[in-house]
């Protein structure tokens, strides 16, 4: 399903989303904006577990906008939590969303 349904958006969501390996692009183009390994770990508490879920036809494994728009409304909310800075916060949505 995942060729398919990427490439010519067949079966499942047509919903765009970050997959995993377009995940692990975002990491890595933090990593050069300065982002240290712990930051990018937290970063992974927040929205790797979705890549971890169970995946099936009306929902393909990755981050929905929405799902992105969620977490990212959360982190400015609690910052206490995670100890991102605003910026950073807003670094993490774009580099997220270059990728839908």
């Amino acid at each position: 399903m995942g060729f398919l349904n990427d490439v010519f958006g067949i079966g499942g969501s047509s919903k765009q989303r970050v997959t995993e390996q377009e995940y692990k692009k975002v990491k890595s183009a933090l990593w050069s904006e300065g982002f240290s390994q712990r930051e990018r770990d937290k970063i992974d508490d927040i929205f790797a577990p979705d890549f971890k879920m169970q995946e099936t036809s009306s929902h393909p494994r990755g981050l929905e906008a929405s799902e992105i728009d969620a977490r990212i409304k959360w982190m400015k909310e609690n910052k206490s939590k995670h100890g991102f800075s605003d910026g950073k916060i807003n670094e993490i949505e774009a580099t997220l969303k270059r990728k839908l």
